[in-house]
């Protein structure tokens, strides 16, 4: 593998980039880093990688020094930091070869948090120096508008506040805000709950802000990447990670908790609270997390549930201490994913839904398993599909269309 050098290809060009309907045929970009530093791999396919695969000795491997993962949009994925390092979004795309290539970045003062896709007109990001949320247009690049959020809720004595996630459905954008103590010990505190600004879309203006109380953290780390939270019918699947009992200033240890915003609404709904953990019986965590979540089809979806304590912070990022679960929405049920090993949820939360298939990533330093296992919503049996020999743990793996 080396580390691209060629200049921008662009794609805002007709020849180079449509946004007429999607092409059948996919491409896939697999995104992995070391478990030490950020410094990882993007390696391109034009098939849904599979088997035993040695990242760095394939002729589509490209190194870079900064991978964070991020988020697909037809025929690009988008990093969220410098490819090369320092606060940004960059963008990259598949060339005739299957090599990625940096197509574009667009610069930020404070560092990336979230960017999600409206349509092909219209994008938003964060820019952790600032909490207005930034317009862009998907197909320049460019940035072409702000959010003014300063009459938003914050709680101006925390050290940090920004939007950590955004949620987009019709034309609203649904935008969680992450307060309380900077990183490091990055403890969430607020004495309100979870806190999601409402903008109207349309417009691109503030409409109000809606709270949830006793829930922590809306719009967990992991869905500022790639993962669906929004069911067929429109609803929205809000995933707090919760307190982690690790807060020392205030001894709280408040669950992690799927909550709900329904259809037509621009508020949680009073009635609905799930704790996928509680539901499993061979869990003995007394913390209640939840790592990662994917709403898949059918009222199913999937998220990793603690099964013992850890002893330490850390130890959510570097020990087995999670499994992922196959949840009922509707019912309220969970289940472990059979077959699927322990993982270490905080590192390796993500999971994908393409073609009618679940694909759940497992990260087990103990047991030497860096892997992608395939399931569907109408099975409970997880299988191996991607075996990941060198090359760093998976960190993101993006269908994108042809670059046509």
């Amino acid at each position: 593998a080396s580390c691209a050098t060629d200049d921008p290809i662009p794609i805002s060009d007709e020849e180079d980039f449509s946004f007429g309907d999607p092409q059948a045929d996919k491409n896939y970009m697999l995104f992995t880093r070391s478990g030490s530093s950020a410094n990882g791999f993007v390696t391109g396919f034009d098939t849904f990688p599979s088997g035993q695969l040695d990242i760095p000795s394939l002729p589509t491997t490209v190194a870079y020094p900064a991978i964070s993962g991020g988020i697909a949009f037809r025929n690009y994925v988008v990093n969220q930091q410098k490819l090369f390092g320092g606060p940004g979004y960059e963008r990259l795309i598949l060339d005739e070869a299957f090599i990625p290539r940096e197509n574009g970045i667009i610069e930020t003062f404070g560092g990336g948090s979230a960017m999600i896709f409206l349509n092909e007109f219209k994008g938003y990001y964060v820019d952790n120096n600032a909490l207005d949320i930034q317009i862009f247009d998907p197909a320049t690049y460019l940035t072409i508008g702000t959010i003014d959020l300063s009459d938003a809720f914050t709680i101006p004595t925390n050290p940090a506040n920004y939007y950590s996630s955004f949620y987009v459905r019709g034309n609203r954008l649904f935008a969680c805000l992450y307060t309380g103590l900077d990183f490091p010990p990055f403890v969430y505190q607020s004495a309100v709950g979870s806190i999601i600004a409402v903008i109207d879309t349309d417009t691109d203006t503030y409409l109000k802000t809606i709270f949830k109380a006793n829930t922590k953290y809306p719009g967990q780390p992991f869905l500022r990447f790639q993962q669906n939270a929004i069911d067929e019918e429109g609803t929205i699947y809000v995933v707090t990670q919760g307190g982690l009992g690790f807060d020392a200033s205030s001894g709280e240890n408040t669950p992690g908790t799927i909550l709900k915003i329904l259809a037509q609404s621009d508020d949680f709904d009073p009635n609905y609270s799930f704790q996928p953990q509680l539901k499993i019986g061979s869990s003995t965590a007394t913390i209640v997390v939840n790592s990662g979540f994917l709403y898949a089809a059918d009222g199913i979806a999937y998220t990793n549930v603690l099964l013992e304590d850890p002893m330490t912070a850390t130890d959510l990022v570097n020990q087995p201490l999670m499994r992922w679960a196959k949840l009922d929405l509707v019912n309220q049920t969970a289940r472990l994913v059979e077959g699927v090993p322990a993982n270490v949820g905080f590192t390796a939360g993500m999971a994908y839904y393409y073609e009618d298939k679940v694909y759940l990533t497992v990260y087990n330093p103990e047991e030497g398993i860096n892997a992608l296992y395939e399931t569907a919503t109408d099975s409970n049996m997880g299988t191996l599909k991607l075996d990941i020999e060198a090359g760093g743990i998976i960190y993101g793996l993006y269908q994108i269309d042809e670059n046509n």
